[in-house]
């Protein structure tokens, strides 16, 4: 579907919804679509992902979000990083799960498949050299954060002098699905504006389960408003 009939899905779903559950309509304005549908994909995205390495459907659904990059070294200062000798490399912002990571030398020739750590395994492994390879290169990441900006520091027996380049393949984060051409005054993301309404939407696929628990999220955040409507609006019929 594109922007604009998401858009008038919305309010059918909407209106099939509120008529099966309350007897009433409930009106949404186009800045609550856009956010209600962003906050939807988000959540059915993030729902998804642990089952993303061993389901093939699941990377059908999310390829329009998937993305690569070769990221060369950056420099970090020592009083932010494990070790002297670690190699940072700052990410795109909008990575929000890694799917495939390796490094490369200068003359493209892969060295080494990393294993993520999580933050509580990094000392452990740095402290027993039972857990660090010694015949082979090896390599591990953590995450770093030096002034909001976001790096993967890779622990591993390859040296910065050979200029190895970062390789990531990544699930990114869900864009915006601004279903009108301004929202004004107001942003989802930091977006506001959509040029082409008549562009298919991202995720394409799940479409019908992001109407679907976009208009759950909707009324859940209006729950107060439509009970209190139907309160007023019967005791109205009854006096």
């Amino acid at each position: 579907m594109t922007y604009r009939e998401l858009s008038d899905a919305f309010d059918i779903y909407s209106n099939r919804y509120a008529e099966s559950k309350y007897e009433k309509l409930l009106f949404f304005d186009e800045y609550e679509k856009s956010l209600f549908l962003t906050q939807a994909a988000d959540e059915i995205v993030k729902e998804l992902l642990p089952f993303y390495d061993r389901n093939e459907k699941i990377k059908k659904q999310l390829l329009p979000i998937t993305k690569s990059a070769h990221i060369s070294l950056s420099s970090v200062s020592s009083d932010h990083k494990i070790k002297a000798s670690t190699l940072t490399y700052k990410v795109p912002v909008d990575v929000l799960y890694v799917v495939l990571e390796f490094l490369k030398t200068s003359g493209g020739v892969i060295i080494d498949r990393i294993k993520p750590l999580a933050d509580d395994e990094t000392a452990y492994v740095l402290d027993n050299p039972f857990r660090t390879p010694t015949t082979r290169p090896y390599a591990y990441r953590n995450s770093l954060t030096v002034d909001s900006d976001s790096y993967a520091e890779i622990i591993t027996s390859v040296l910065a002098n050979t200029s190895p380049v970062y390789f990531i393949r990544y699930v990114s984060t869900v864009p915006s699905f601004i279903v009108t051409n301004d929202l004004l005054d107001a942003s989802i993301n930091g977006a506001s504006t959509n040029v082409d309404l008549d562009v298919t939407a991202p995720l394409e696929m799940l479409h019908n389960k992001i109407l679907n628990k976009a208009i759950l999220i909707a009324y859940e955040a209006k729950s107060d408003d439509v009970n209190s409507k139907v309160v007023r609006e019967k005791a109205s019929e009854e006096t």
